[in-house]
């Protein structure tokens, strides 16, 4: 009689639903490396439990895995697996093969981004007082947690709540939903801005910039301040490389 064997599962994965499917497993895959659930050296799932897990096809796998590799965040070994490169947590040299890697594509979305978010912010301004109180809380966590010294990780999930309270705010079929999916394109390069010396403060202070011409309902304004905060970005992502330090 045999015993059969169970491989453990990883709960900590979740099923794929959005229509980028490679990107949300890199995505992922590369939030669990960073939040330290698998170690410098450490082995990750097999290709059989990450399609299980990601409800995916092999191939989005063998993608996604390809790409993590290319950025430097993991080794593929034939017939051993894909293990976590040494000291990927402490340099910034994958996050900076990936902007290198797809420059030309995160300017286009920057610039559909910033132009997005200037039409959210134009269209929360013209909403009442007590629906922008929802905008106001997402920008102070933002601010509090960036006075506390918080790290990149926990910084980027509250950029993106701040940017989303205003696109939700302004309603919409479509505007929210759009926005949502850019955000998504664009963790790696935020992971990178955040630890940027003296990048949470000076994102704080342009979201204030945000948010005080939203609550003065001042349409213009909220749009031009919204859309020059992401020009910033543009700028920083076309002039990136990392044959310096990042700073």
């Amino acid at each position: 009689m045999t015993t059969k064997t169970t491989e453990p599962e990883h709960p900590g994965f979740s099923t794929v639903t959005r229509v980028s499917p490679t990107q949300q497993v890199r995505e992922q895959i590369t939030a669990a490396i960073l939040s330290g659930e698998y170690q410098p050296g450490a082995p990750l799932p097999s290709e059989r439990q990450l399609c299980e897990a990601f409800d995916v096809s092999r191939v989005c796998i063998r993608e996604a895995l390809a790409g993590l590799e290319a950025m430097g965040m993991i080794s593929i070994q034939h017939g051993r697996g894909a293990f976590v490169r040494a000291g990927v947590g402490e340099e910034f040299a994958p996050f900076g093969a990936y902007v290198e890697m797809h420059r030309d594509e995160l300017i286009d979305l920057l610039k559909i981004r910033g132009a997005l978010d200037g039409l959210a912010a134009e269209g929360a301004a013209a909403r009442d007082d007590d629906d922008l109180l929802v905008i106001q809380s997402a920008h102070q966590a933002f601010v509090d947690a960036a006075e506390q010294g918080a790290s990149a990780e926990n910084l980027v999930p509250l950029d993106v709540a701040f940017h989303l309270s205003i696109a939700e705010v302004a309603g919409g079929q479509f505007l929210p939903r759009l926005l949502k999916e850019l955000n998504g394109v664009f963790e790696e390069s935020r992971l990178i801005m955040f630890n940027r010396q003296g990048q949470p403060p000076r994102s704080a202070k342009q979201h204030q910039t945000i948010v005080d011409a939203i609550l003065a309902h001042d349409a213009a304004a909220a749009n031009q301040a919204a859309a020059k905060h992401v020009q910033g970005t543009v700028e920083w992502v076309a002039a990136f490389t990392t044959a310096k330090p990042i700073a």
